[in-house]
């Protein structure tokens, strides 16, 4: 039956031929489906249309009968659509006028559609309900097509003549008949030519018997209708329906004007209306004013203004700024903004007329003919549209549509070739929004308009200089071009611009087809056949628009050897030499067509304007016109030569590069087959390519910036000529009619110029003209023009090409050009990264750079290039000699780099390591090169230090011969530069694990005589080279026996690493207990699981299927959910049986992680779908969790069931990870993360069930991920950290009233902390763990921003699991600074601490800080009243160490004593007393007694004093004013040494550092009684004392170290 309906929808029934016929009840159903989607909203009827147009043009024949029976099927329904719902009869009217308006229906089928809708709207609305609801189903309908009524005339007179219509919608009507006037005027109707069969219309005769009798059509007799008209058209039943043919559309034509605003259309005599303007008198000092305005005197200006001008000439006076001043000044927008703003109220209409008369301008530049081609129009609207933005955007004003629409205009000039003005105007609009608080982005008006930008740079040929205004766009505005959504759609509705002779586009038609044509196979072949290399020769000039470039360009013969590494790719096979000197060319000329406009105009315009200004004021005096052309002609060609070669230089690297790798990768394609697709290429394919291209494109860089600065040379002079020809005319008519030299005396006119006024008398100008020597001024800028040789003739070229390739392939020549063009990218590209880098560059290490960069990229390169070569041994001596020469070059320019750039060192080695694998006797030569290295000054012999280390390291040099060289150097201690050198060299080398000790047993042996005091010339050697010679003897047996230091163990060379035990604050048995955690939890899940009935999994998995489809289907439905919830209850006791309830949870956890990691997929990763199912099921579980009594018990009852969930979830968890681990599997913490994720964001948002114990909700979670903090499961480390950051219940905890959250997210970062602090002190980080650390930082960085308060009051416990080598992570604790508390510059040089009133407040701590001290707090708090024998300091040093009974100090406890014995202090003093009698106290006797430890002890008790130096507060007070006083008390040298140290190394970190860190210091060194600088360790070498200094100038005003005696 309903098949037959795809006969009217011109389906050809060939397509289907093939096709197995479908059954009816299965069609039937489909289109019931898709019907059943829409009356559901879960498609709209637009997306049905669109797919109702896909199936009536599909090949599947179940498609059409689908298409078909949705056709019949909504026809059928007719009859009933008065009883149709409100919201279904919408639907119904939307998709029924949508088929019309698509031309889905057609023929006989589109004249029963349309009598369906005028019958509908024939019935009276108000009659009865059933009639209103058929009216209402004509309009839904009629709305959707009536865009297409213009069509049927006769069908639009049956709806006007509808008298209800009529009177209720009058708009409409007349919309009607306004499209009826215009049919009839074009005559479209009668003059329509007959459609071809098939024609999707109906003929006007046919429209009245169609729309005459009545509508019967019955479901039984559809059919039979339908089939009935399958035949001819004409003998359908209905009255000679027809075919007929639209008239075809009119082609779109892009109108430039229209719909964009008042600016641009208004009439024409509204913007001549001339503006009254004030008496001369008042009109001169107006213009005297504004003349005289400047920055500083704006105010004064304006109450001169307000007296002189009425505010009804403030029309004239805003279209005389608009028109004289903004428009030509852009430089001064600045200050006519202040100028406006002095105004204040009086100014307002002033604002008003200057922003309609920037409107009136805007649309009379914007209509102009010359617009396009007239440099300086443009440069009036790119100043009008600076002004527009700053003075309506950048105040928060906006640009309304009605007065200029931004965005059309955007899309109009783009179709009428307009961009090159309107793009650089509607930018500088939208600059402005940059310092707007309203239209910066992410404002959606704004973003918009950047979607349009963003479409229009992708247009391909657009012009540079366009595409330029957009990026200098998006750089002001603070946006990246690719995260801008792209408006293609858009744009792609719109007129197609015709590229020919456009000036938006800089069109490649002939550049573009000569290489696809040179490029192509058939060219190629059929060149060869008839007449092979001539015929191409001759061709070759012909590809590029600049003459004869071809004989200009160089190309590498070599490059091809990149390609051959590459086996079996795309490269090696179609690229060829012959290819490339074809492509090059091309790929040149392009380049330098695209760039040469813009920087040639913009370096011409500067150059002129500088040279006319120049050359007018030294040559006033001179009448010699002939001298003052050459000067000017010399000096201008100079300026814009030298302008346009910098400017140049970059662009055209890039767009050679570019334009090269385009044309090759059309070349690949076109010989692949696959021209309407690109060819996919590998990752080193893709980098062989990329290197070809650079090396290319350096090749011929010179001779593209040759061309370009010839090109800005020759227009300066043609221009500047044109410029000073009235000043030349001017001085010859003078001198050959009045017989009398010219001089130019308006230079003096004007008493208010500078110049030449206040110029010294040699230089102001005399008549007379210049003299020599200063005319040599002039001649200087005369240079020989650089002019571009061509390369040898193609037969030499060619000859010399067949010899070098066959002594290649005879000798396997090394490729020495391709090296040198690696090392030169390479030495580009760490540039360029460097420079990226700005402050931060010297950070760079290689080690940092991942190995897809190109710079590890590069170095790689290196053994492919050279890989003909084969074994080393085969080099021939003229191979060796090349290395040797480029390496020595190498290690010249190393010698030449600034030590901050590591990166650019590193990078070199790395190349000469590479390059020694290929020539080993590089190796045995650098040693010796090495010897000749400068070394006369420090910085000099810094850079030698750090190159031999690095060369060491690499393996370059043999450390036995530099061991040797360096002793002998030292001449046992007598040359003490070189003993410096020695010992910093040793130092370094062990510290960093470069070479161990025994490895440089002649060095060891110098440092012994030194420190020992045994060398021959002892006396001659000073006293602090011995003290540096004997500490680092001291560090290197400290390293090779107890390893107490982490960088002694780290260049140990027999001593293991240690263990994670060992390295952890925490005793073994503690980090046993919670390593071993995970299997105690796994084994009490298992002997759980072992209780379960046979089929438990089967039926929770049936359960969760269940609740998944409910879910889908009710969402939302809460009574639906809340039943499920009761059945769960009833049937399975889930929320009343503990066991059940337990069971329930883990075995439905332990369901939907298999199910989710079972769908992972290597595209699309993992499905949560049914994760997300479950969690929203466990938190209904937890909201709907009710079983009576008082709100309180509720609560109970609801916390106790989140405690039920999340303690199933982590034991499962712990379980499948410990499973994992066992079996060595991989475990994937993803599905877990997802699961834990969705709870806390599900339980945390705003739901009035929970808001009274959010709290509650957000300390059980801190509970559950302190049970699987990472030492528990290390495997979901990442995950718990996102967990325990996220904002849902990181700031929860942190907001919760009366800090109820603080102690549970206080043990969530000691559990980061204790997991990671092992792993920093072992200095080298996996990969993993120095992401882990990032994010580490990122936490706590958030935290010091915005929970200041928490972490200070915590510091103590947070220092006592930070590792003393991670000085960073310590100081951005140290310096959170509590909410309220002032900030007080301690540089400033009025700086009292002692009379700030914050340090008179004790700080907040909220950490245990007794806690460690109960074993001994009684006797400690005795001794501190003076109730306890002195001999208590001495049992005190034996209770501050570890347990373990080993002699290291408990730093834990150390920090707790120096806080609390210090907080005693400070209650027995008051603050202003605090300085004078600090020494006479017990805790000041104790801190004394503690620096007699040794030197690691007294580093722990130093660094707990350095704790509390922290923000302004009595604390920080007292701790200064100790530690200073020991510095000034000590009478050991090494106590104030070790002071210093501590202070230092917490300085010369990045910042932040503590405020009190900065004070302390900053008092040490500046007073004079601490006499710092007289301290020999503070000069003991070279380096130490330049890090003095350093840190020295940063911590206090210029010029205060040399005032304090530091500095040279």
């Amino acid at each position: 039956m309903y098949p037959n309906i795809a006969t009217l929808t011109n389906s050809s029934s060939s397509n289907n031929a093939n096709s197995p016929p479908n059954q009816p009840d299965e069609i039937e159903e489909a289109a019931n489906a898709y019907f059943q989607k829409i009356y559901a909203s879960e498609e709209s009827a637009r997306e049905v249309v669109e797919m109702l147009k896909r199936f009536k043009t599909s090949g599947s024949s179940r498609e059409n009968d689908i298409f078909a029976c949705m056709i019949h099927n909504l026809f059928d329904e007719y009859r009933f659509f008065s009883k149709y719902p409100e919201k279904e009869l919408r639907i119904t009217g939307i998709l029924f006028g949508l088929l019309i308006k698509e031309q889905l229906v057609s023929s006989i089928t589109l004249g029963i559609a349309l009598r369906y809708v005028l019958e509908a709207l024939r019935k009276p609305p108000n009659q009865s309900p059933q009639s209103g609801k058929m009216f209402r189903f004509g309009m839904f309908a009629l709305e959707q097509f009536k865009e297409r009524l213009h069509e049927w005339p006769q069908y639009c007179s049956h709806i006007v003549q509808i008298g209800h219509l009529r009177e209720g919608y009058a708009a409409l009507v007349g919309e009607i008949e306004t499209a009826m006037d215009d049919n009839q005027s074009a005559g479209s109707v009668s003059t329509a030519p007959t459609a071809p069969t098939g024609a999707s219309g109906i003929t006007e005769s046919s429209v009245g018997s169609v729309l005459g009798g009545e509508i019967s059509v019955p479901s039984s007799s559809m059919g039979g209708f339908v089939s009935s008209t399958t035949g001819s058209v004409g003998s359908a039943p209905l009255g000679g329906l027809g075919k007929i043919e639209l008239p075809p559309p009119k082609p779109k034509k892009a109108v430039f004007g229209p719909g964009l605003g008042r600016a641009v259309n208004a009439p024409a005599e509204q913007n001549e209306t001339q503006n009254e303007a004030p008496p001369d008198q008042i009109l001169d000092r107006v213009q005297f004013l504004i003349n005289n305005l400047s920055i500083s005197n704006c105010a004064e200006k304006a109450n001169d203004l307000r007296d002189i001008l009425e505010r009804r000439y403030f029309p004239w006076l805003g279209n005389y700024l608009v028109v004289k001043r903004i428009s030509t000044q852009p430089n001064f927008h600045t200050m006519y903004l202040c100028f406006i703003d002095s105004l204040g109220e009086y100014g307002k209409g002033l604002v008003d007329a200057i922003i309609a008369s920037v409107y009136v301008n805007v649309g009379k530049l914007l209509r102009s003919q010359k617009i396009t081609t007239s440099t300086s129009e443009r440069s009036l609207l790119k100043n009008l549209g600076s002004w527009l933005g700053q003075i309506t955007l950048a105040r928060n004003r906006p640009i309304l549509q009605i007065m200029l629409d931004c965005k059309e205009l955007l899309f109009q000039g783009y179709e009428t070739g307009m961009l090159i003005a309107v793009t650089p105007f509607v930018a500088k609009i939208l600059e402005g929004a940059k310092n707007s608080n309203v239209f910066r982005p992410p404002n959606p008006w704004l973003m918009g308009l950047m979607g349009v930008f963003r479409a229009l740079y992708n247009v391909d040929d657009l012009k540079m200089n366009i595409k330029f205004e957009v990026e200098v766009l998006c750089k002001n505005l603070n946006l990246k071009l690719e995260d801008i959504s792209l408006r293609n759609v858009d744009l792609s509705k719109r007129v197609p611009p015709v590229k020919e002779k456009n000036p938006d586009f800089n069109l490649k038609s002939q550049s573009a087809a000569a290489p696809a044509a040179a490029l192509s196979p058939d060219k190629t072949s059929s060149g060869a056949s008839t007449g092979g290399d001539s015929a191409k020769s001759d061709d070759e000039p012909q590809q590029t628009v600049i003459p004869n470039l071809a004989a200009y360009v160089q190309v590498n013969p070599n490059l091809t050897q990149l390609f051959e590494q590459v086996q079996g790719g795309p490269l090696s096979t179609h690229i060829t030499l012959d290819l490339l000197k074809r492509s090059v060319p091309i790929a040149v000329d392009n380049a330098i067509r695209e760039i040469i406009q813009p920087v040639v105009e913009r370096s011409v315009s500067i150059a002129c304007i500088t040279s006319k200004a120049i050359v007018t004021k030294d040559f006033a005096m001179e009448g010699d016109e002939n001298k003052m052309q050459k000067a000017a002609q010399l000096m201008v060609a100079n300026l814009a030569g030298s302008l346009a070669l910098v400017t140049c230089r970059e662009p055209l690297h890039s767009s050679i590069s570019t334009h090269l790798r385009q044309i090759l990768s059309s070349a690949i394609n076109d010989a692949t087959g696959n021209s309407s697709t690109s060819t996919q290429l590998g990752e080193l394919e893709k980098n062989a390519l990329d290197q070809c291209c650079a090396i290319c494109s350096t090749d011929n860089l010179e001779l593209g910036c040759r061309l370009i600065e010839k090109a800005a040379t020759e227009k300066a002079v043609r221009k500047l000529n044109d410029t000073i020809a009235p000043a030349l005319t001017l001085r010859k008519d003078t001198r050959e009619k009045k017989g009398q030299l010219y001089y130019d005396m308006s230079i003096f006119g004007s008493e208010n110029q500078r110049y030449p006024r206040e110029l010294p008398d040699m230089l102001r100008p005399k008549p007379g003209g210049l003299r020599p020597e200063q005319l040599l001024v002039y001649e200087a800028f005369q240079r020989i023009p650089r002019q571009p040789q061509p390369t040898q003739s193609s037969s030499e070229s060619q000859s010399g090409q067949s010899t070098g390739d066959a002594s290649n392939n005879s000798s396997g020549q090394l490729n020495m050009n391709a090296i040198s063009a690696i090392a030169l990218k390479l030495d580009k590209t760490v540039e360029t990264l460097l420079n990226t880098a700005g402050p931060r560059a010297q950070e760079i290490s290689l080690a940092m750079i991942p190995p897809e960069h190109e710079i590890k990229q590069l170095i790689a390169a290196i053994p492919r290039v050279v890989a003909s070569v084969g074994d080393p041994s085969s080099l021939s001596s003229s191979d060796t000699d090349s290395i040797l020469s480029f390496s020595q070059g190498i290690l010249k320019r190393i010698y030449e780099v600034d030590l901050s750039q590591r990166l650019r060192l590193e990078a070199l080695i790395a190349l000469l390591e590479m390059l020694n694998k290929i020539c080993p006797q590089l190796g045995r030569n650098i040693g010796t090169w090495t010897k000749y290295a400068p070394t006369k000054t420090d910085a000099e012999r810094k850079l030698h230090r750090a190159v031999l280390l690095l060369l060491v390291r690499s393996d370059l040099i043999q450390i036995g011969d530099l061991d040797a060289h360096l002793a002998k150097s030292a001449d046992e201690g007598r040359d003490q530069v070189w003993l410096e050198f020695l010992i910093l060299f040793v130092r370094a080398a062990t510290l960093e694990n470069i070479v161990p000790p025994a490895k440089m047993p002649n060095m060891i042996n110098i440092v012994q005589l030194i420190a020992e005091d045994r060398a021959p010339t002892s006396q001659q050697i000073n006293p602090a080279f011995r003290k540096a010679a004997a500490r680092l003897l001291e560090e290197l047996r400290n390293s090779l026996s107890s390893g107490g230091d982490a960088r002694g163990r780290q260049a140990s060379p027999v001593r293991a690493r240690p263990s994670y035990e060992e390295s952890s604050s925490m005793s073994p048995t503690s980090v046993k207990q919670l390593t071993d955690a995970s299997l105690v939890i796994a084994k009490s899940s298992l002997s759980l699981a072992s209780n379960d009935p046979p089929n438990a999994k089967q039926n929770v998995t049936d359960i969760l299927v269940n609740w998944l489809r409910v879910q889908n289907e009710a969402a939302g439905n809460d009574k639906i959910l809340a039943q499920f919830l009761q059945l769960l209850q009833q049937k399975f006791g889930v929320g009343s049986s503990d066991d059940e309830t337990e069971r329930f949870l883990r075995l439905t956890t332990e369901v939907v992680v298999e199910s989710c990691v079972k769908s992972a997929d290597a595209t699309k990763g993992l499905r949560y779908d049914a994760i997300d199912g479950y969690s929203k099921l466990l938190s209904y579980l937890v909201i709907h969790m009710n079983g009576g009594g008082t709100s309180e018990q509720v609560t109970q009852q609801r916390l106790g069931m989140l405690n039920k969930v999340l303690g199933c979830i982590t034991r499962s968890l712990v379980t499948s990870h410990e499973k994992a681990q066992q079996t060595n599997a991989p475990w994937d913490q993803r599905p877990w993360f997802r699961l834990l994720l969705d709870l806390v964001c599900e339980l945390n948002t705003p739901n009035q069930l929970l808001d009274s114990m959010k709290s509650s909700i957000v300390n059980v979670f801190g509970s559950a991920f302190h049970v699987i903090q990472p030492l528990v499961v290390p495997g979901f480390a990442f995950a718990w950290l996102e967990l325990i950051s996220h904002r849902m219940l990181l700031s929860n905890l942190l907001l919760a009233k009366d800090q109820k959250g603080w102690g549970v997210m206080h043990q969530l970062l000691i559990d980061l902390f204790l997991f990671m602090e092992p792993h920093l002190r072992k200095l080298e980080l996996t990969d993993a763990l120095k992401k882990y650390y990032d994010g580490t930082l990122r936490v706590i960085l958030m935290l010091v921003h915005d929970f200041p308060t928490f972490l200070a009051a915590y510091h103590l416990s947070f220092c006592n699991v930070i590792p003393e080598n991670c000085v960073q992570l310590r100081n951005i604790i140290l310096s959170a600074t509590p909410k309220g508390v002032p900030f007080h510059d301690p540089i400033n040089r009025n700086f009292k601490i002692d009379q700030l009133p914050e340090i008179s407040q004790s700080p907040l701590i909220l950490s245990n800080v007794v806690g460690p001290l109960m074993s001994f707090k009684n006797e400690l708090d005795n001794y501190l009243r003076g109730q306890q024998s002195p001999e208590f300091l001495n049992i005190l040093l034996s209770q501050l160490r570890k347990e373990d009974n080993s002699k290291e100090l408990d730093a834990p406890k150390v920090n707790s004593v120096v806080l609390y014995v210090g907080m005693q202090g400070l209650a027995r003093l008051q603050n202003d007393q605090i300085s004078s009698n600090l020494s006479r106290t017990p805790e000041m006797e104790l801190f004394q007694k503690l620096m007699e430890l040794d030197d690691r002890g007294r580093y722990i008790i130093l660094n707990a004093f350095a704790n509390q130096l922290r923000y302004p507060s009595s604390h920080t007070h007292y701790f200064s004013c100790v530690m200073l006083f020991l510095f000034n008390e000590s009478k050991d040298e090494g106590v104030k040494e070790q002071i210093t140290r501590v202070l230092l190394e917490r300085l010369i970190t990045q910042r932040p550092h503590p405020w009190g860190l900065l004070i302390t210091f900053i008092e040490l060194i500046k007073n004079t009684k601490y006499q710092f600088w007289n301290h020999s360790f503070t000069r003991c070498a070279t380096e130490i004392e330049k890090v003095f200094e350093n840190v020295a100038r940063s911590c206090m005003l210029p010029g205060a170290v040399a005032a304090t005696g530091g500095g040279d």
